[in-house]
């Protein structure tokens, strides 16, 4: 008879489970603990049973806020159990003398790991389907939509796992390995960003996670799965909710196969005397021997970098090139010869190694070139004007836009026309630095960041640190002089006491110092409605239109006059890379010329005249001992921030 080739072996299967079941099984145990729980409450308070769309809510942000990240670190544990015995020599021996090929272990395996990671989440997702249909509040769609998502996320960590568990020899590396597997990406890219930012003027990661954030798993998954709710005009009713982002999840899923075929592949050659080495394929020890070497130069390079050149000898906020390539060299020569040490088992591994130690440092050498000398132009890189879809810029803290290229292009070229002449500047902002000790008061920092939306749906966003100077601002052409003249741009102006366009306001604070209630929220003080928050809304806009708020001056360190007195608009605005609104608050300061605004408070109760004769008396003797340090040509105004 024809001999049968099977690739599950049963025996092996129950054996994997039955010797793991303390983890898989108390996890199951303290898994039905939340909806036995939950079963209790209900009992004791039936009228507090749930609708089924708020049963689908608690489930989708289950299993955007638990899941991927639980399942990534329970997949290691499953993994490391079930992939243990090739960390030694003799249990690899006897395992790989069965009378079972390799692919059959391989799926048993594989299959092992992936219920040992589905069981605690099958029973407890049991119990509370159970609950929710016992109690009338089952979701379907939402249960569905769960258990594809944990199904996604165990088939993409099982196959990550399982491919780090054979390229190691090492019980302790495994997890290394993994660990790497899912942040590297991210880690690399933040230091490489980070080093480039000592060197480049106004480059740095824009964004939380990085152009390479779909090479770390977890980090893109938390980034992009996200529950998402609607509600009823009213604002209370829950109108639907459904979760974002499980098309990502279900994409890695994928590649999650396709990492447990690529792990099946390799078992297959790999060969049982590599238990106990630190990488198990000699193709892969010169990536992991310059790996470590890179990892190394990026950290320990830049901790001797500024430990012992930048105490001593820097000068400027931008980092010397060949002290910095020395040190990167020194870091990765470590790190080569650690790595070198951890392959060969031994601590001798110098003698003949000057072939790394030059491949070392052309690497230094390329890498601190790559970063300082803008080959690529990222210093340079101005948006063209017809890409742009709204530009926003923060100095200080303070907001200014975002301007759409729709309601105010000429704001968006000025602020274009800004961030050209920074860049023309770039040589005179990296040389100077400011003498304090001559140079008090004539000189003035501002943290400058230009965010670009296009219209293809990128961002671009540069910040500069600037030093900005009395003799400059009056000097056409300059940032200085552009920074000031965006400031007193009429459009700025009504921008700077109002909320961004395509924003909802919610509520003005007033706080005024001179008074007993020091703060007062306008919806509060209106039993939550939003009708006096809009009557000072309405006069400050009036005040915007009239002309009675002065544009911010860039030669003052802080606030001119006593900023005791302001408002706070609190508003919202839509995210739409995150699906969500975001609050934001935006003070403007009160001027005397801002009779309407000032009028409509004292009317409505928020101020009296008697405060606002002690604040007009502050205001105006600190007015005028700025305009004593001035020179006459130069008028500060009063500042939105």
């Amino acid at each position: 008879m024809p001999s049968k080739r099977s690739c599950f072996n049963r025996t092996l299967f129950r054996k994997n489970l039955s010797r793991t079941w303390p983890l898989w099984g108390l996890l199951s145990v303290v898994g039905a603990m939340m909806p036995l729980y939950f079963l209790v409450e209900l009992l004791r308070y039936p009228a507090a049973a749930l609708e089924p769309r708020e049963f689908g809510t608690g489930l989708y942000r289950l299993a955007a806020g638990f899941v991927p990240g639980f399942t990534a670190f329970y997949a290691l544990l499953c993994a490391m159990l079930v992939w243990g015995y090739l960390y030694n020599a003799r249990s690899a021996g006897l395992m790989h003398t069965l009378p079972v090929d390799r692919t059959c272990l391989f799926v048993t395996n594989a299959l092992s790991g992936l219920v040992m990671i589905v069981i605690p989440y099958a029973v407890t997702g049991a119990l509370l389907c159970l609950t929710a249909l016992i109690w009338g509040f089952f979701d379907v769609a939402a249960v569905v939509n769960t258990v594809l998502a944990v199904l996604f996320c165990a088939v993409l960590f099982s196959g990550m796992a399982a491919l780090c568990a054979m390229l190691t020899g090492h019980g302790f590396v495994m997890p290394v390995f993994y660990l790497l597997a899912n942040f590297l990406a991210f880690f690399l890219e933040a230091l490489i960003t980070s080093l480039a930012e000592e060197f480049l003027l106004g480059v740095g990661m824009a964004r939380e996670i990085g152009m390479l954030g779909f090479l770390s798993p977890v980090i893109q998954i938390y980034s992009s799965f996200q529950p998402r709710t609607e509600y009823s005009s009213n604002g209370t009713d829950l109108f639907s909710v459904w979760q974002e982002g499980l098309w990502v999840v279900a994409l890695y899923a994928l590649v999650g196969l396709a990492l447990l075929v690529l792990a099946w592949l390799l078992y297959k050659r790999r060969h049982s005397e590599s238990a106990g080495d630190v990488v198990a394929f000699r193709w892969l020890r010169p990536v992991f021997r310059y790996g470590v070497a890179l990892l190394s130069a990026l950290t320990v390079g830049r901790v001797l970098f500024e430990l012992f050149w930048v105490p001593l000898f820097q000068r400027g906020y931008y980092f010397d090139r060949i002290p910095m390539g020395v040190c990167l060299f020194l870091g990765g020569l470590l790190g080569y010869y650690i790595a070198s040490m951890l392959l060969e088992k031994t601590l001798r591994v110098f003698r003949g190694s000057w072939k790394g130690v030059l491949i070392v440092a052309a690497g230094a050498a390329a890498v601190c070139l790559l970063v300082s000398v803008d080959v690529f132009g990222l210093e340079r890189k101005i948006p063209p004007l017809e890409e742009i879809e709204s530009v926003s810029l923060r100095d200080q803290g303070v907001e200014s836009g975002p301007f759409t290229a729709e309601d105010s292009p000429e704001v968006i070229a000025r602020l274009r026309e800004l961030h050209q002449s920074i860049v023309n500047d770039r040589s005179y902002i990296r040389n100077y630095t400011p003498n304090r000790e001559y140079e008090e008061g004539l000189v003035y920092s501002h943290f400058v960041r230009l965010t670009y939306r296009l219209k293809d749906g990128s961002t671009l966003e540069r910040h500069y640190d600037l030093w900005l100077s009395r003799e400059r601002v009056a000097t056409p052409g300059t940032y200085d002089n552009l920074l000031a003249e965006f400031y007193q741009d009429p459009a700025v102006k009504r921008d700077s006491a109002g909320v961004p366009a395509g924003s909802e306001l919610e509520s003005v604070g007033v706080i005024c110092g001179y008074g007993e209630a020091g703060y007062v929220n306008a919806n509060d003080r209106a039993d939550g409605e939003k009708r006096e928050s809009w009557q000072i809304y309405a006069a400050l806009q009036k005040d915007a239109a009239e002309g009675n708020i002065p544009g911010r001056d860039v030669l003052q360190f802080s606030t001119p006059g006593d900023s005791s007195f302001f408002l706070e608009l609190e508003y919202l605005t839509w995210n739409q890379a995150a699906g969500a609104y975001y609050g934001h608050v935006r003070p403007v300061y009160m001027v005397p010329s801002m009779t309407n605004t000032i009028d409509t408070l004292v009317e409505l109760g928020y101020v009296t005249r008697q405060e606002l004769a002690e604040w007009e008396r502050a205001w105006t003797q600190q007015r005028a001992e700025d305009a004593g340090s001035a020179p006459a040509e130069v008028v500060p105004a009063i500042p939105a921030e």
